[in-house]
């Protein structure tokens, strides 16, 4: 039981929760950030890109779902709802961004 206590305490420390605008100090750690989805972007490719706290080109951060994983999250609704992502923070164009794999990454708030 103690182990399963120490894991979840790493386990949040890991993952600290961070706003959006927060993100940029953060680029190459895993955390969980929260904002809100503004907007939606479905490439011809098959790739998903969501706008927190802002729309394009003026979001905040943004959250890419490459092609093949876009069947884990087909029943999920983004637009206008307010979530949480965790995993590694990258950077492109100066905007932060995190890739999603599968559903244990989001949160709904």
């Amino acid at each position: 039981m103690k182990k399963l206590i120490y894991f979840l305490l790493i386990f949040n420390f890991l993952f600290a929760s961070i706003s959006t605008t927060e993100a940029k100090k953060h680029i190459g750690e895993y955390v969980e950030v929260c904002g809100k989805v503004d907007g939606i972007y479905h490439h011809r490719n098959g790739h998903i890109f969501l706008n927190l706290d802002g729309r394009y080109p003026n979001q905040k951060m943004s959250v890419i779902i490459w092609k093949r994983y876009v069947d884990e999250f087909k029943n999920l609704h983004f637009l206008g709802k307010n979530i949480c992502v965790k995993g590694l923070i990258k950077e492109y164009k100066g905007i932060p961004e995190i890739f999603l794999k599968n559903r244990h990454q989001v949160r709904f708030k």
